[in-house]
């Protein structure tokens, strides 16, 4: 009994750890086919979520940059003008502090005890049940990408992901921002 619930704590446990997979929403109306061309919404398509850190100036690029490329391996090639492409492109970010709680039973301990309790003496043992508990703070990134239709400015298509930022996303944000930027735009153009 106490095996499987370790059991089933640490599948839980690896399970929460894993990357949710991205939010996608878009019109169903839409042909994506027709699409041919882009363009970023203006020259800054990065708008930052409100209390969203500052971070690298350099965010902005690499975002244009990989999304270039996913894109124009896609057959969808960027123009410089957005009035002149067939969709425009914008990102926001943010992120929020969270704070995780775990609590988890520890196997049974025994223990041990004498004395006098109301008159009646004697020694006793026995066992008991104790929880682990452990609080974590992290900090929880969003990055969405939105695609507007330019004939008719109105939006298309929307792909969120969410992920906990670790210390090893900020040491190569290029690695995890291509890997972020490819899963949101996997589904893109929807067939």
């Amino acid at each position: 009994m106490l095996k499987n619930i370790f059991i089933s704590l640490a599948v839980f446990a690896i399970t929460g750890c894993a990357g949710n997979p991205p939010v996608i929403d878009f019109d169903p109306s839409i042909d994506f086919t027709k699409y041919r061309t882009f363009a970023f919404i203006d020259e800054h398509p990065l708008l930052r979520a409100e209390g969203a850190e500052t971070g690298s100036p350099l965010l902005e690029g690499r975002l244009m940059q990989i999304t270039e490329n996913v894109l124009t391996a896609r057959g969808i090639n960027r123009v410089a003008n957005p009035e002149s492409a067939d969709i425009a492109i914008a990102f926001t970010i943010g992120g929020r502090d969270k704070i995780q709680v775990n609590s988890y039973p520890e196997p049974y301990r025994p223990y041990y005890g004498g004395g006098y309790r109301g008159g009646w003496g004697g020694s006793y043992y026995g066992y008991g049940m104790s929880a682990s508990t452990s609080v974590q703070q992290y900090t929880e990134g969003t990055l969405a990408i939105d695609i507007y239709e330019v004939t008719s400015h109105k939006p298309v298509w929307h792909g969120k992901a969410t992920k906990r930022i670790t210390d090893k996303m900020q040491e190569n944000p290029q690695e995890t921002i291509t890997e972020i930027v490819t899963e949101i735009l996997a589904s893109f153009p929807p067939m």
